[in-house]
């Protein structure tokens, strides 16, 4: 996808609209559709220059009930240290206008993994189950 924002709310319904196709409830699906949207607006905004120049590439599959998602960004913005450094078990303050995404993924996600890519971006993964499968 473009690094555009425009196209990560696009990306979440779509997301959503599969997960509940696959028989996820309405709130397990919203839930992976924060996280897609808190993963994939970073890519752009931090991940790239969001000139709309560049690609962030999402791939996912189902594995059983588990949606696997990988997001990949170029590595132009803040570079993948502020990603991947980034200790995402604690909080940010309470009055912090900014900096609950990561956090938040990793509080609704079964798995959350980053890493640097050969190319100088980041891949972030998720993995993502239903209540009900849990």
């Amino acid at each position: 996808m473009p690094t555009l924002l425009d196209v990560v709310r696009p990306v979440r319904k779509v997301v959503e609209a599969l997960l509940q196709s696959a028989g996820w409830s309405e709130d397990d699906a919203a839930d992976a559709g924060l996280v897609v949207t808190e993963v994939v607006q970073n890519a752009v905004e931090h991940g790239s220059r969001a000139d709309g120049g560049e690609l962030v590439t999402v791939r996912g599959g189902m594995v059983g009930d588990v949606l696997e998602l990988d997001v990949e960004d170029p590595g132009s913005g803040k570079g993948p240290a502020s990603l991947i450094d980034r200790d995402v078990t604690v909080p940010p303050p309470a009055d912090s206008s900014r900096g609950r995404g990561l956090y938040l993924v990793h509080r609704l996600s079964e798995h959350f993994d980053r890493r640097r890519t050969a190319t100088g971006g980041s891949v972030v993964r998720v993995c993502l189950r239903p209540a009900a499968a849990s």
